[in-house]
């Protein structure tokens, strides 16, 4: 799988990554192509524009979809969390919050998130 995320020299714990595992083993190559479909749209915002939207909807699943536990997570204060979730919506479409299509958000995000720290020089487990 951390082929397929475009990671090398890399080494983490197989259990803890092992529900990615799991859901690419049949098409390691399609991990790159579901991060793309689910938050594209986002991270591309997010590239031009200097922020990290992405960020919101980790966090939101991380707080069993609270935006009120969301914001104060990050700080935020829970209108700007709302006002994230808005813009997210626009980007998205309405249905990334329905129940059949939410559960891939997180799994994109942090599928995204793992490849960006392995490949980034400071991640403990990157080999030199």
């Amino acid at each position: 799988m951390l082929t397929a995320l475009g990671v090398e020299a890399a080494a983490v714990a197989a259990d803890v990554h092992l529900p990615y595992t799991a859901l690419f083993a049949h098409d390691p190559t399609s991990v790159r192509q579901f991060i793309e479909r689910v938050t594209g749209p986002v991270r591309r915002w997010d590239a031009e524009r200097g922020t990290d939207l992405l960020a919101t909807p980790h966090h939101l699943v991380d707080r069993n979809a609270s935006p009120a536990r969301a914001a104060r997570l990050m700080g935020m204060h829970s209108n700007t969390v709302l006002q994230r979730l808005d813009r997210i919506t626009q980007l998205l479409g309405s249905a990334w919050r329905d129940s059949g299509s939410f559960f891939r958000i997180p799994v994109a995000v942090r599928l995204h998130t793992l490849s960006e720290a392995l490949r980034s020089s400071s991640h403990p487990l990157r080999r030199p």
